[in-house]
């Protein structure tokens, strides 16, 4: 007698009885997005993998470590999608939505693939809600995009979270950032797990963003980024502080958070909570006024 097949690890199944939940859910997340004026887009399940390198970073854990990619013929390689936001901004140039006025507001809800350690709160495959805006420079689009992510918790009844915010700044400012974190650490590398002395010629930033116990503690005395926003950057952040406190919506700042991927641009937020233990946040995301342009367009 053969064994049963099982279901790939990291996968799960979404059985009868499970899934409204899962209904409630997106039901959620459609409500609140199309009550903010967003738009659904639907983009293809896997993309040419130049375009993950391109816009997430070629020393992101995404693209180095994470992403299922595949040879076609004629040696064209495939990657199933890893995130969102790269997808969707192919989407809107090659069919020319730019064209038709801004701001312009989609959303999504898609699965996404990650070849991760499989454990609580982390799957292989996932399902995922985003929103994206473009052509809003001012933090009234960052606002914006937080008020409605605070309306999608709140309306799936997940109301003990804490907004964290932070600002990355610009390629300008974040350059004199980046060679103050090299100094810093350069003189604890020798304490620091294998992963941080990589990043630390590759990608300083991600130095702030690892889990280890001994590298979380070194990171606590770091230069924070927020003593070298230019003037624009440090206008943006604060005009984005006084919009949340007009709207009543509670934050924190924390210069930590500097998020995974590498296209990110000024604000950055999460917001979080003490019910999942580890794993606490349960939305995130940011600006990232570079990326258009590093896809192709203007």
């Amino acid at each position: 007698m053969s064994a049963i097949v099982q279901r790939p690890k990291g996968t799960q199944d979404i059985m009868p009885s499970g899934v409204n939940k899962w209904h409630t859910v997106e039901k959620a997340a459609r409500a609140a997005a199309e009550r903010y004026g967003y738009r659904e887009i639907r983009t293809p399940m896997f993309e040419e993998t130049g375009l993950y390198v391109r816009s997430v970073g070629d020393t992101s854990d995404v693209v180095t470590k994470e992403m299922y990619t595949v040879s076609s013929k004629g040696d064209q390689s495939y990657t199933l999608r890893p995130e969102g936001t790269a997808g969707v901004v192919r989407a809107m140039l090659e069919n020319g939505a730019m064209n038709d006025g801004f701001p312009q507001r989609v959303y999504y809800i898609s699965s996404f693939f990650r070849h991760e350690k499989p454990q609580a709160g982390r799957l292989r495959e996932f399902h995922q809600f985003g929103v994206e805006m473009f052509g809003a420079a001012g933090a009234y689009a960052d606002a914006e995009v937080i008020s409605l992510a605070k309306t999608m918790l709140e309306s799936c009844g997940i109301t003990e979270t804490i907004l964290n915010i932070n600002s990355i700044g610009c390629a300008e400012c974040r350059k004199k950032y980046v060679d103050a974190l090299r100094g810093y650490f350069a003189g604890h590398l020798d304490e620091m797990c294998a992963t941080c002395r990589e990043r630390y010629g590759r990608n300083a930033l991600r130095l702030l963003d690892c889990k280890n116990p001994e590298c979380k503690k070194i990171a606590e005395g770091a230069p924070v980024i927020l003593d070298y926003l230019c003037d624009d950057c440090r206008a943006h952040h604060d005009k984005l502080c006084s919009l949340l406190d007009s709207s009543g919506i509670p934050y924190e700042i924390d210069p930590g958070i500097v998020r995974g991927l590498d296209y990110y641009t000024r604000t950055v937020f999460e917001f979080v909570t003490e019910e999942l233990g580890a794993q606490g946040t349960v939305l995130g995301g940011g600006r990232y006024d570079d990326l258009v342009e590093s896809i192709g367009g203007k």
